[in-house]
């Protein structure tokens, strides 16, 4: 067995895959039309896929080498020992070369090929802008991920073990046939450009209807992970039957889909064998035509015919499915294509620099940007128009205004999560078009309205925020967060406990305040120049919330800060207030100015404020 093993190993090193092989600048693009999008992945593992052409071709003729040398031992009626070693060499080529072909399917091909497709496909949906996942279920993304990675593995599979294998096997057959007599050739022929014509006429239909039953099927699987994701809602509000329906509705919509794809298969294979039926009879009636003209050689050439038409016959079917199997495989590789090679509408320009920070408070800079997120109707208002602030270097600045006047966003452009319709943001005078996305995002530090968590250990969720984290400095991040003690508590469902237990998916097993405290103690641990924070202290408690805004007092010292809150007190020690509405700026100063300017919107909203707390949209 070692021996054997040894033996693999060498084989393998010429044709091994790597799956992490990427070019020094990734995946910058994706084509966008099939047989390019196809092609680019088989380049990257051409020599093993001409490997299995080649072998694929030399295992077809020795097949029909094989019906031949059947012939030729009719015909000559007596056995010499050539002919009987030439009927072993020919099975024993037929044994290598299948075997070595299955070696090259198992140890090489099919373990590798559709995980370097989803690696990449994995480098740059990861690398597309915020908006691409706005825009849809994030299961029905995974899922185009996920097909289209074996789908295309399996149609190039196909292609060459079916389809090549097939036009050199009929190729050699022909050959025979016609060698022997041209009469004898003819039904094949006529056969093959009938047959070809008939998967010509089908299968764009098959592709068709299975794309259809793809898109339902991914759709189903989106609705899927969106209904058990908000679990909670669907419980507390009583919407189990109404899921239901969805559901079944999506169910009949995606038998609907696949019995027009399975129908459309049946009546192929109906026509085809039909027409495998009339290949038999009319190779038959030549060969007992020749049987009556020729005697002995016509026995020959019909024991060498026949069987190479049934084998034929055999394959036909065997050929269908398989090109059906190509055409579905491809509508689904077509349909991976449509989702996820979308260009990157945020991009690093070629020849970015890193942004230079040194570690120390940047200054912040808008300069005259508009921003519309590209939903606006024409005649509206955008977003931001010419909007204009600045930020002096380790300046602490609060947004302050209603729902849709545009605090957000200002932060989400800084990130880079869009990009500016018009105008530049600059840090430090350097425009962040400018300059690498990972040294951007590297300099900022966010803490959202929402902490997002991953399903993994409390552990590796503070760590994220720096990756070479000791314990050492998880904890005492935690600590600053007010989370060290609830998460000395807790305990996963497999039993681990502590920094160890998982949170499950989005955090679901921690309240709203322990995740934002998560949130916060990542955030610490990373340390950048520039910290926003965006309702940072929303989800907590008056309690909780005391602690925290005094975890971050610390930790806005020697930073440059922006930070959004509906609770204005807290925002007091800001050195600034920027009270915006309808994307511009109406009021700027501090606290105690803002307050002081009779029938000003900031003083009106601290009135306003019960405990705190911005009033509603009016």
């Amino acid at each position: 067995m070692t021996l054997l093993n040894t033996i693999i190993k060498k084989c393998d090193e010429p044709f091994h895959i790597k799956i992490d092989k990427l070019s020094p600048k990734g995946v910058e693009s994706l084509p966008n039309k099939l047989w390019p999008f196809i092609w680019s992945f088989v380049k990257q593992v051409k020599v093993p896929t001409i490997a299995i052409a080649a072998i694929e071709g030399i295992l077809a003729i020795s097949i029909s080498l094989m019906f031949w040398y059947v012939g030729i031992l009719v015909d000559n009626g007596d056995y010499t020992a050539a002919i009987l070693w030439l009927g072993l060499a020919l099975l024993l080529s037929r044994l290598i070369t299948e075997i070595l072909i299955e070696a090259l399917y198992h140890l090489v091909y099919t373990p590798y090929v559709c995980n370097v497709v989803r690696h990449q496909l994995y480098w740059y949906t990861i690398r597309q802008p915020l908006s691409f996942f706005q825009n849809d279920f994030a299961g029905r993304i995974a899922n185009k991920l996920q097909q289209t990675g074996p789908s295309l593995r399996d149609a190039v599979k196909s292609a060459l073990g079916s389809v090549w294998f097939c036009v050199v096997f009929s190729a050699t057959n022909l050959y025979f046939l016609y060698s022997v007599n041209l009469w004898l050739g003819i039904p094949l022929t006529i056969w093959i450009i009938s047959y070809i014509l008939i998967l010509k006429y089908f299968t764009p239909k098959i592709q068709e209807r299975s794309k259809a039953h793809s898109e339902d099927f991914s759709t189903f699987i989106g609705q899927l992970v969106d209904s058990f994701t908000n679990a909670l809602p669907i419980k507390y509000f009583a919407r189990t039957r109404h899921e239901d329906d969805r559901v079944l509705g999506l169910l009949n919509q995606h038998s609907k889909s696949l019995r027009h794809a399975t129908g459309t298969i049946w009546l192929l294979s109906f026509v085809i064998n039909v027409l495998n039926t009339i290949l038999l009879i009319s190779t038959a009636f030549v060969g007992f035509w020749l049987i009556e003209t020729q005697g002995q050689a016509g026995i020959a050439a019909m024991a060498m015919a026949l069987p190479m038409v049934l084998q034929a016959t055999f394959q036909s079917n065997w050929i269908m499915f398989e090109v059906s199997g190509i055409f579905e495989n491809l509508g689904q590789v077509q349909e991976g294509i449509d989702v996820l090679s979308k260009p990157h509408s945020v991009v690093t320009k070629k020849g970015a620099q890193d942004l230079i920070v040194d570690g120390k408070p940047a200054s912040i800079d808008y300069r005259s940007v508009s921003f519309d997120y590209d939903r606006v109707d024409e005649g509206q208002k955008a977003i931001l128009e010419k909007f204009n602030l600045s930020i002096p270097a380790g300046q602490k600045v609060g947004l302050v205004g209603r729902s849709g006047a545009g605090k957000s966003t200002i932060t989400n452009l800084i990130m880079r999560a869009y990009d500016v319709k018009a105008g530049e943001i600059a840090i430090n005078d350097q425009n962040i078009a400018d300059v690498t996305q990972y040294s951007l995002r590297t300099n900022i530090t966010v803490v959202t309205q929402e902490s997002y968590l991953f399903h993994r250990s409390i552990f590796d969720n503070i760590q994220y925020g720096k990756p070479d984290a000791t314990m050492d400095d998880v904890i005492e991040a935690a600590k600053r967060a007010s989370a060290h003690e609830f998460i000395l508590g807790l305990e996963d469902s497999e039993g681990r406990k502590g920094y160890e237990a998982h949170v499950g998916e989005r955090g679901v097993k921690l309240s709203g305040g322990q995740k934002q405290r998560i949130g916060i103690a990542r955030a610490i641990l990373k340390d950048a120049p520039i910290l926003i924070l965006d309702e940072a202290t929303s989800a907590l408690d008056s309690e909780s919330e005391h602690a925290i805004q005094t975890a971050l007092e610390s930790i806005m010292d020697n930073k440059t800060v922006i930070a959004i809150a509906h609770r204005l007190s807290t925002l007091r020690q800001m050195d600034r207030i920027i009270v915006m509405d309808q994307g511009q700026i109406i009021e700027d100063g501090t606290h105690d100015e803002l307050v002081a300017i009779k029938g000003g919107h900031y003083a009106k909203l601290w009135a306003m404020q019960s405990g705190g707390f911005l009033g509603g949209e009016k």
